[in-house]
């Protein structure tokens, strides 16, 4: 019988890689498929690897060739692969996938009819640790079948072959071969496929693990094949484009954005040889690119690819030193045409390529402290416009006030703090912010109005050296917390697409309690409107399980069978970077009236964090989401800590977790594949996390995430008015905190 899915994978001395690789292809879902394993010449323990592999299950087969590189082991697999086959992929020997990733790949084709489908990549590091890969962060930030790259740009960073699958035909009626002998052999087949497809499937799910490994050639950037190559590469795309001018601008700017960039960066780390290779390259890539394309690109990337065309190496390599240290930094000259003043720049450079759009300013303002205090929300944060100096009082100015959808606007009294810890948080050394800063009072009751609920945005207005801007306030480790006015009256205040805003509502649903028994959840509450039935819906999927009410004036009681929670487990699809069990499927709480309007149900304060065991090892968690709501989390089991403390010697975190003892707690650093362990007391289900200071002190800055078991280590609502608690060793900075509304963090800092 003729699979519908044939794979293909290149073995070249792998051997300490490859049994996960074949095993991630064994579990897959889609099990029709048959994996043709070409041993490229390998001279370690891989062949044998694959042959026994191959011995166990009949859908994979073992070819071998000379060595010739990854392009000529993947054409000389395509080769071999069973005729007829519906479907084409390929994977890399030290990589592995979902178990439903061909699944669902497969899947978007038969319903779409697209030529290939493309899905989601995650980073796999040390210790098996997955990340959102940051090239695939925009391209697949949300599913989209029968698309196209004219109609979706970001794809043109989706240049890699191993997180797609191929309709056959449409690869062997183009007569697609990778290149052989050279690097980045994706890219001369992956984007002419790009723009020859008639239509692509995108999907958010992740599809494929990217292993990072420090020997792996996409690693190696200062050498001269390597620009070399891919300078070939992306010139043999360009030039393909010729007869579509409008395509071929936008791939050339993203081009000098991100491939000969990523090569343009290590230039102050390459030997003379590299540096001219470089310019070489550079030079030729960019006499073929329409000056509109260099003209309209960001002041930063316009002055270097300026230096690289003229040959001015000693400058340009001096201006990205500069940027190591403060990325996207520059004076600002004149008051009517401004343009960039690079320190770095020795001789003239064209006033073309250093003006200034207002694009170019941008406003850059954050909220780092929210708390109440005396009944009244104090907000404290900083603004500047982005290169122009707010040293001094004067050259601050700053208002603040509130809007609503509809544009009603309440001004705010602002105050204007003088911080040097914000330029120090900057990141750059060319210019000080220490006036950038300011403290906000709101009065919760004039964000009430005649609404049941009215939604109110932060904006800030920042006006310096004659530069205006406003906009909205981003996130710089604001702690945020629902804050109730009354009985049915509350203050949210959330961060929406990444802005603040505080939103005032009466609250006319409620949440008192919890239990379960006899295989069911039994949920009790208040409401104070018609609803007749209780809804869970499940955050993941279209799946929702709804259940009856018992009334009793304003008080209700809702049971809702466990079984029916065992049946929607699963469903949807994976999108956070974690293996192959989801650790939690999550539902919102809700009301339903008799119209089938739905109320979300509030979780106020003072209810009691809900752990009830379930069968599989498995626990259902009723805790609270960001905006205040009552959430139910079927999930495996999560540490929760419910007491953060410093001692004269040690930290001591103390908390419940149901999954077991034995296991330490550990820290992962978010900027790197660094981790660290600490021992963790288990009494029952009770933990105590004890560190010495002397532990502490040898990790490294940065943000350390906590985690015990399969899951990270939450806060539940009730000890949030506890953090974040700091403490000053050995002239650092150690801070417990949340983020992501309930995760535990240590943020470890040089301070000021």
């Amino acid at each position: 019988m003729t699979p519908r899915l044939s794979v293909v994978v290149p073995v070249h001395n792998v051997e300490e890689y490859l049994g996960a690789c074949l095993e991630s292809l064994a579990r897959q879902s889609l099990e029709d498929l048959d994996v043709v394993l070409v041993d490229d010449g390998s001279t370690d323990a891989s062949a044998a690897v694959a042959r026994e592999f191959a011995a166990r299950d009949d859908r994979f087969t073992v070819v071998g060739r000379e060595n010739g590189g990854l392009g000529a082991a993947r054409n000389t697999g395509v080769r071999h692969t069973a005729p007829g086959s519906a479907y084409l992929a390929f994977v890399d020997s030290d990589d592995v996938l979902p178990s439903r990733a061909f699944e669902s790949l497969v899947a978007s084709l038969d319903k779409s009819g697209s030529d290939f489908a493309s899905g989601n990549v995650l980073r796999l590091g040390a210790g098996g640790r997955l990340r959102q890969h940051p090239l695939f962060t925009e391209p697949m930030r949300s599913t989209r079948r029968a698309t196209h790259v004219t109609r979706h740009w970001p794809l043109l960073l989706d240049r890699i072959a191993c997180n797609k699958v191929f309709r056959r035909e449409f690869w062997d009626a183009h007569s697609f071969a990778f290149p052989e002998g050279v690097l980045y052999e994706d890219i001369p087949v992956i984007l002419p496929a790009h723009f020859a497809a008639r239509s692509v499937d995108v999907l958010q799910d992740a599809v494929y693990y990217w292993r990072f490994r420090d020997s792996s050639i996409t690693n190696k950037r200062a050498v001269v094949r390597g620009v070399a190559d891919r300078t070939a590469a992306v010139l043999g795309v360009s030039r393909g484009l010729a007869g579509t001018p409008g395509h071929k601008k936008r791939y050339d700017e993203s081009v000098l954005r991100e491939d000969l960039w990523y090569f343009m960066q290590v230039l102050p780390d390459g030997d003379p040889a590299y540096q001219e290779a470089f310019l070489r390259c550079a030079r030729e890539f960019t006499d073929q690119v329409d000056p509109e394309v260099l003209g309209g690109l960001p002041p930063h990337h316009r002055v270097k690819w300026h230096l690289a065309r003229e040959k001015r190496l000693e400058e340009l390599v001096a201006l990205l030193e500069f940027e190591r240290r403060s990325p996207r930094t520059h004076r600002v000259r004149g008051l009517r045409r401004r343009s960039a003043d690079y320190p770095a720049l020795t001789a003239p450079v064209p006033r073309d390529v250093l003006a200034l759009a207002p694009a170019d300013l941008p406003l850059e303002a954050r909220l780092t402290g929210a708390d109440w205090h005396e009944g009244r929300l104090r907000l404290t944060g900083y603004g500047y416009v982005r290169n122009i100096p707010a040293q001094v009082r004067r050259h601050a100015l700053k208002a603040a006030w509130l809007r609503t959808p509809d544009r009603r606007a309440l001004p705010l009294r602002l105050r204007r703090v003088n911080d040097p810890s914000i330029t120090a948080r900057s990141g750059q050394e060319l210019h000080r912010y220490d006036w950038a800063g300011f403290e906000i009072t709101v009065d919760p009751a004039r964000l009430l109005t005649e609404s049941a609920a009215t939604t109110w945005k932060l904006v800030l207005g920042v006006l310096g050296h004659g530069v205006a801007r406003r906009g909205g306030v981003a996130d710089a480790g604001a702690h945020l917390g629902v804050h109730y006015l009354d009985e049915h009256t509350r203050i949210v205040p959330v961060f929406a697409s990444g802005r603040f805003q505080l939103t005032a509502e009466r609250v006319h649903t409620w949440l008192t309690g919890h239990d379960s028994h006899e295989g069911r959840l039994t949920l009790t509450g208040g409401t104070r409107t018609r609803a007749v039935a209780l809804r869970l819906g499940h955050w993941h999927s279209d799946a929702a399980i709804q259940v009856p009410l018992a009334r009793d004036g304003e008080r209700f009681t809702a049971e809702v069978p466990l079984e029916e929670l065992a049946q929607v487990r699963g469903r949807g699809p994976v999108r956070a970077p974690h293996g192959e069990a989801r650790p939690a499927d999550s539902y919102s709480v809700q009301l339903v009236k008799p119209d089938g309007k739905r109320l979300a149900v509030a979780a106020p304060p003072g209810l009691a964090l809900g752990r009830h065991a379930l069968p599989g090892g498995r626990e259902l968690a009723v805790t609270v989401s960001a905006w205040g709501n009552a959430v139910v989390a079927d999930q495996l089991p999560h540490a929760y800590a419910e007491c953060v403390t410093w001692t004269d010697n040690s930290l001591v975190v103390e908390g419940c977790y149901g999954g077991g003892s034995g296991l330490p707690l550990r820290l992962c650093h978010t900027g790197t594949d660094e981790e660290a362990e600490l021992p963790v007391r288990h009494a029952g289900d009770r933990l105590r996390v004890e560190s010495a200071y002397e532990a502490l002190t040898l990790l490294a800055d940065g943000t350390w995430q906590l985690h015990l078991g399969d899951g990270p280590v939450r806060v539940p609502a009730a000890a949030h008015p506890g953090l974040p608690a700091a403490r000053r060793i050995g002239g650092r900075d150690f801070s417990v905190e949340r983020r992501s509304h309930d995760q535990l963090v240590l943020v470890v800092s040089k301070g000021a």
